[in-house]
């Protein structure tokens, strides 16, 4: 099925592999098809920069172009769940105790589950006259590890009660993550050993939660122009093959042999990461782009994934 008929895009990775990016880029592409998309990210303000506008908070706020905005505030979601599930009299007498911010920051997983369900709710097909529904809600996820035990909250929560809203409701998140025809993964990755070992142990760890991957980003790549036989001939300058007035010549072909070299290399783990995925999982591969990351790039990132 097409990536954007689901209600949920989680877009996940190793740190520093563009997630937000590559998450800003999918929001900017599914509104071009008449999407009304929901961009959410966790605890930061790192896609109201991409766009230009102020910090949103914890608030769904419009952006222009079918796009919204939202910083999910775990604490906040927390106060949220607990209003859904207990009312607001026994919410206001929780809230006054001190110990509920700290049981929040300690207690393993609620903090996960709460953010879930936000995620949840944000994703819901019709969520009443006071809330705008959306076509897809795409999440700017943690880093790998922290976003599995995101995933996996639900049924931690769902297992600890064994019955009431509680279990009801992670019961229902659980479901809605397992549905393939609902949810799906967008994992990023880079061309390199330790970003590709990441991605494939993470996507053995979908596979045993049930969850599915809708695509796999692989970022900065770089690009070559040379073959191995023409870049072998330029490295006979670098390597020592040159005469003495070709010092010039050396300086010059260095840097491209070293480019080529490296784009090799690259070339060869993003072939492990196809290998290892198989053909179930879609891959795009995006270019490097070395300057800063503002709407024109996010734009040609978007034109990249329309046609990948």
């Amino acid at each position: 099925m097409d990536l954007f008929d689901r209600r949920l895009l989680l877009v996940t990775g190793k740190g520093g592999t563009g997630k937000t990016t590559v998450a800003a880029a999918l929001a900017l592409l599914a509104a071009r098809s008449g999407k009304r998309v929901l961009l959410a990210e966790i605890a930061g303000e790192r896609l109201s920069a991409l766009f230009a506008h102020r910090p949103v908070g914890h608030h769904e706020t419009p952006v222009g172009d079918g796009i919204s905005l939202l910083s999910i505030d775990p604490i906040a979601a927390a106060h949220e769940f607990l209003r859904s599930q207990v009312g607001g009299a026994v919410h206001r007498l929780m809230f006054q105790n001190r110990l509920f911010d700290v049981t929040m920051t300690a207690a393993p997983g609620l903090r996960e589950v709460c953010t879930m369900d936000r995620i949840w709710d944000a994703a819901r097909a019709d969520r009443g006259r006071r809330k705008p529904t959306y076509d897809l809600v795409i999440v700017d996820a943690a880093a790998t590890g922290h976003a599995m035990a995101m995933l996996r909250s639900p049924t931690t929560y769902a297992n600890l009660a064994r019955g009431g809203p509680i279990r009801k409701r992670a019961d229902e998140i659980g479901a809605l993550i397992r549905d393939e025809r609902r949810t799906a993964v967008v994992l990023g990755a880079l061309p390199e050993e330790t970003p590709v070992n990441e991605t494939l142990e993470t996507a053995a760890q979908l596979d045993e939660l049930g969850v599915t991957i809708g695509l796999t980003v692989v970022n900065q790549v770089r690009e070559t122009a040379l073959d191995d036989a023409s870049a072998d001939t330029l490295a006979g300058l670098v390597d020592g093959g040159a005469p003495d007035d070709g010092a010039v010549a050396s300086r010059v072909a260095a840097p491209v042999v070293i480019a080529h070299r490296r784009a090799r290399r690259e070339a060869t783990q993003s072939t492990r990461l196809i290998d290892g995925l198989g053909e179930r999982v879609p891959l795009v591969a995006l270019p490097r782009i070395d300057s800063d990351i503002g709407r024109p790039e996010l734009d040609a990132i978007a034109d990249r994934l329309a046609v990948a």
